[in-house]
Parts: C-alpha cells; structure tokens; sequence
C-alpha cells in the first residue's frame, strides 16, 4: 500500500481559470491503490470547487427523474374516475394543469441537469490538465529519460477527457439510479405489497451477475488505455523522426509497425467492449422478469378482482421507470470504467515525486561574484554507473572555462549538474559560495543561461522565442539582442521580420539561424552563468565565423563554461579542462597544455591535421567551369 497526496484547486468557471496557491479551496487527495475504494474517494476530492455545481446537476435530475413518479399516478386517478366514476370536468381540468406544471418542471430540470453536470465536469478537466502539467514540469530530467513524449500526452489529456465525461454524466446517474427507483418500489409497495416483492426480484439477481463481470472490466480498461498510450507515443515519435524515415526509405515499414499497433489497440477495446455491453443486457433482461411477473401475476390478481385495473397500469409503467435508471447505469458502465482506469494513471503520474526540487528553507541570496565551483563530483545516471568521477575544478566569477575531451567522456553532463537537472551523488557544486542544494531551484535557473548544439525553438514567431526567457522584454531589447547574435539582418528579410512564424522546433530555419536566435535569446535574458554546448559545431566556415562573434560579445563579463568540439575556438579560454573517461586528465591554459605535449596537444595537433586535409581538398570539390 502507498498514500499519496495532491493539492488541487477548483476552477469556478467556464474559461478555466485555475489558482493553487491562493484560493481557498485548496485540498488534499488522500489515495490508496486499493481500487474500489480509491476511485470514489479520488472522484471526491477531485471535484474540488465544482462540487456544489455536481450537487446542483444531482438535484436537477432528481427534480426531472421525480417528475416521473406523477404522470401514472394521475393516469390511475383517471382510470379509477372512469371505472368506479366519480369524476368531473373540474376534477379533469385540475388534473390536466397539474400534469401541465409537471412537464414543465420536467424541462427545467433537464436542462438544469445538463447544465450544471457539464460546467462542473469542464472544470474539473481544466484544473485537472493544470494541476497535472504544472506537476509534469516539476518532475527531473530522470524522469523524462524514462518516458515517451505520447504516452505522457494521453495521461495528461486524454485520460483526464474520459474523467470529464464520467463527471457530465457518470455521477448525476449513479444517484438517479439509488433514489428515483427507491421512490418508486415504496408506492409499489403501499399499493401492493406482495407484487412489488416480486416484481423486483430479478433486480438483486441481475446485480449480482453484473458484479461479478464488473470486477473484471477495470483492469481491461486499464490496458486499453495503455494501448492507446503506445500507439500515440509511436505515431508522435515517427512524425519527429519523419526526416529520418523518409531518408531511410522507412516509411512503409514504420506504416506496418502503427497499423499493428492500431490492431493490437482495436482488439483490446473490441475485448473489453464485448464485458462492457453485458450489464446492459443483463439489466435490459431482469427488466423483462420483472415485467412478465408484473404480467402474470398483477393480471391474474386483477382477473380475481383482487387488484384493480388501475393499480396494474401504474405497477407496469412504473417498472419501466424503475430499472430505466439501471439500465443507463448499466449504459455507462463502460465510462465508469474508463474514468477509474483513467483515474489511477493519473494518480500514479501525479505520485511521481521530482529528484529535484528546492529545500523548505532555500534561500536567494545576494551573490556578488557569480563563480561556479565543483569539489570531488562524482554522478551516474543510473545507480550502479559512473559517468563523472572526483571532479575538481573552478570557473572563477568572469572567466572562461573549456571542457574538452572524446565523445562520452562527461562534458554535457558536467553543464547538465549546474542547473540542477541532476544532482551528483557524491560530492558538491557550489555558486557564489552557496551550496547548489541549498538554493531555491528557480531561483538558481533563472541565472544561468545556456546555448546548446541541438536548439530547440518553439512553433511561434522570432519575436517570442528570443523573448521566451524574457517575456516583459520591449521591441527594441529584443532587436538589440539580435543584433548583438548577428541575428537582425536575416530576421527582417524574413517574410513577416520579427513576426515570422518559423514552424515547430525551427524548422524554416537554417541550422546557423537558429543557433544566432538561441544566442539572442541567452543575450536577452541577461543571466550571469552561462553555459555553451558544442555551440558553433555542425555549421560552415562563414555561419562559425558570425555564430563566434555573437559568442564573444554573450560570453563578455560572464561566468561561462564552454564545451568545444572546435579547439581553436577556445583558445583564449581563462582555462581549458581535459575530460576522459569521466575524470580529469589535465588542466591549463592552452599554451600551457601546448608546452606540456599531453592529450590536448594531441588532440590539437589532431585536428590541425584533419583541417589541413580539409583544406587541400577544397579546390577539388569546385564545381568545373565555375
């Protein structure tokens, strides 16, 4: 058994707007994993703020489903008037308008139902999508490294979409379907005791088999929406994978592999189809009992005079009523189901605490030199692994320090520890003196900046992504920012200059474009730590050349930490770290690395080598004729 707890806040209207911190209505979701008892306890608390709006749509339909009770009950009065007489036509005219008042109250009580049921489900799926992506965001890097991108996407919409229609229609019907048939058995039984025994019977007996078939539909569910999670996750990974595919040849392949996926989905909602449909059945079955029962015996009993024609017509219109509600109950069992598989996946996403986070007592303190400092660092990713052993080594507040080293040996990781995305296991980070645990983690990140290899930019215009760290940023910082990337001239030769939407991750940009607006946008946001992953790597003479005047002007008067795939781009770097293996081989300027004649100064040599040969064969690559 595991307790988990979850605040959540309710939205008190329409457009979804949502408060955690300061609305009095937040409260704590106590969950256990007994599933039963889990499911009506978590709907509880996840109603939140709507609940008077679910007790509203309760009453509503009890108002509508109660009206149901009176139109046979007059029909009787009519029946035993033209039967035993006693009637008028101001006793009919006063029967009529009652039945006049009742349809009407009928119509309000539908639509007060059907309003009220969908405006507390709609903010229960607008907190809910809230609450859960606000959590999403505060998980670690780890956690993300053990997930797939679609399956996270049907956690937090799609399963949160199929709680939304268990609230619309889900709960109001479990209460019509206790107390609306309850009303009705208790005039049953004041007319006649004996035949409303029997005529309910069947009712018991169907429940039961219901039961028993039900216990089994909420782990079918459960798979079916792990399905569903698969085949999302495959389809967006192949559509970010689309260049790849397509260059590979891959397409009809990757077709096959979703096609199969689909299947295997469409077989296991088919399977838990054909469970769901039995109470349905089962009900539409015990209801027919109970009408063949209400036949025989109420009509034998009328046939002996020991039941009057009136009280028949009202045990047979009444029993429609009665199971009706079960038999919508048994409708939706499917959605009941849905909801509480969708309800556990949930809870086990939100259950999920983040490695990383800030302490109670963190601190923003005023730090002077911003000097980031790693004393015997050691991390893996994993627990039995070692990727960086007994790192030792300082950027001092204003300088420049290069990592360099062989693919693998621990440069990104080293940029990933300084933000917090991870934290070592042995060892400590500090900046300015203070310990990275101990500062708030927001904080921390809001004074660093990085520039990776991979950019990653936003579908949005140029303007938002290189305000994205600074979204209060005037027109003219934002200009001033790209001028400082050597980013402003090709921006305003776009179509729509700054107002150009340049696609999903960039993609009506150059490689070297992207990497000026990621400068831009580190330029903007001013931070005073800066990291540079590989950032003039993969890109022409002349895009390096414009990509490393933008970096001099960004790295000036910064705390800054470069790992370099070109050495000669960090030649005049404070100070240049050797990683191997996961450990430090050497340390020193480059002229000192040069005259020590270690693995930097082969690794120079290396490359001086390769571009040399590069160079030679440059004349031979012109096209002929040119």
């Amino acid at each position: 058994m595991w307790l988990s707890r979850y605040a959540f806040s309710g939205c008190g209207n329409l457009e979804g707007q949502v408060s955690f911190e300061t609305s009095n209505r937040v409260f704590i979701i106590m969950y256990t994993n007994d599933p039963p008892q889990g499911f009506l306890t978590g709907l509880w608390y996840i109603l939140g703020g709507q609940r008077k709006f679910v007790v509203l749509s309760v009453l509503s339909g009890l108002l509508f489903s109660a009206t149901s009770l009176v139109p046979p009950l007059l029909v009787r009065r009519l029946i035993l008037w033209i039967t035993d007489g006693g009637g008028s036509t101001s006793g009919l005219l006063a029967m009529t308008a009652v039945l006049g008042i009742v349809y009407v109250l009928r119509g309000v009580g539908r639509y007060f139902y059907g309003q009220f049921s969908h405006v507390a489900a709609y903010g229960v799926t607008t907190s809910l999508m809230a609450r859960v992506y606000r959590h999403l965001q505060q998980l670690s890097h780890s956690f993300y490294n053990r997930q797939r991108t679609g399956a996270l996407i049907v956690r937090s919409i799609n399963d949160i979409e199929t709680l939304e229609d268990f609230v619309a229609h889900g709960v109001p019907e479990l209460v019509m379907a206790t107390v609306i048939p309850i009303a009705m058995w208790c005039v049953l039984f004041w007319i006649h005791p004996l035949l409303a025994l029997l005529v309910v019977l069947p009712l018991p007996i169907g429940g039961y088999v219901i039961y028993r078939f039900t216990r089994q539909i909420r782990g079918i569910w459960r798979q079916v929406r792990a399905g569903i999670s698969e085949l999302v996750a495959q389809v967006q990974d192949s559509f970010s994978g689309i260049t790849e595919i397509k260059s590979f040849g891959r397409e009809k392949s990757q077709a096959d592999q979703v096609a199969q996926s689909a299947a295997d989905y469409r077989d296991r909602i088919c399977a838990a189809t054909r469970i769901s449909l039995l109470p349905s059945s089962i009900v539409e079955f015990s209801g027919g009992l109970g009408v063949i029962v209400a036949v025989w015996v109420g009509g034998s009993l009328a046939l002996s005079e020991s039941l009057n024609v009136a009280d028949l017509f009202v045990f047979i219109a009444y029993l429609v009523y009665i199971y009706q509600p079960f038999l919508k109950l048994a409708d939706i069992s499917d959605t009941l189901h849905r909801a509480g598989a969708s309800q556990e996946r949930i809870f086990e996403l939100l259950a999920v605490q983040p490695d990383i986070s800030s302490p109670p007592d963190a601190v923003k303190p005023q730090i002077s030199r911003w000097d980031v400092a790693f004393h015997d660092v050691s991390f893996g990713y994993q627990s039995e692994e070692v990727v960086l052993s007994d790192i030792d080594f300082e950027i001092g507040a204003g300088e420049m320090v290069a990592l360099v080293g062989a693919t693998g040996a621990g440069k990104t990781t080293v940029s990933r520890l300084i933000p917090r995305f991870y934290d070592p296991q042995d060892g400590r980070i500090s900046v300015g003196g203070h310990d990275l645990r101990s500062l708030d983690l927001e904080f921390l990140r809001a004074n660093v900046a990085s520039v990776m290899q991979d950019v990653f930019l936003f579908h949005g215009t140029v303007r938002q992504n290189i305000a994205f760290g600074r979204p209060e940023a005037t027109v003219d910082e934002i200009v001033q920012a790209a001028q400082a990337a050597n980013a402003h001239e090709f921006i305003v030769e776009l179509p729509d200059g700054y107002n150009t939407v340049i696609g999903e991750r960039g993609v009506r940009l150059s490689g070297g474009q992207k990497q000026r607006i990621s400068i831009a946008r580190a330029l903007l946001k001013d931070a005073p730590i800066l990291i540079l992953d590989e950032a003039t790597s993969s890109v022409d003479t002349e895009t390096e050349w414009q990509i490393q005047q933008a970096l001099n002007r960004l790295t000036r008067n910064r705390t800054t930490l470069v790992i370099a795939h070109r050495l000669s781009t960090i030649r005049h770097a404070d100070k240049i770290v050797v990683l191997g293996d996961g450990r430090i081989i050497e340390t020193g300027a480059h002229d000192e690395l040069m005259a020590r004649g270690g693995r930097y100064a082969k690794m120079v040599e290396t490359q001086s080598v390769a571009r040399s040969w590069e160079l030679s064969r440059q004349p031979e690559l012109q096209p002929v004729g040119d």
